[in-house]
């Protein structure tokens, strides 16, 4: 079954740079135990130089509040999220 992989990029949708620079880890608060529960949804990544959040829709099951927690602070944020369709490995 395909899932959906979203991307939040450290960029608002009138382009500025979103601040502060660590906002990526403050939003997921990351801690090593917290890292293993949602390993392999979520990952901070740079791309194309900017931070950027990327999960897949999985996270909603692995941990429902942090999925919705996300998705919220992007919008109030004015964060641009991206979503794409990735096909099952199987």
């Amino acid at each position: 079954m395909p899932k959906i992989r979203y991307t939040i990029s450290g960029i608002t949708k009138d382009g500025q740079k979103f601040r502060p620079s660590d906002w990526t880890e403050r939003l997921v608060c990351i801690q090593p135990e917290q890292l293993k529960r949602y390993n392999g949804h979520l990952k901070i990544k740079k791309i194309n130089g900017i931070k950027s959040i990327v999960f897949d829709d999985q996270l909603e099951y692995a941990c429902s509040f942090t999925y919705e927690r996300i998705l919220s602070f992007a919008k109030t944020n004015h964060l641009n999220v991206t979503q794409e369709i990735i096909e099952d490995d199987k």
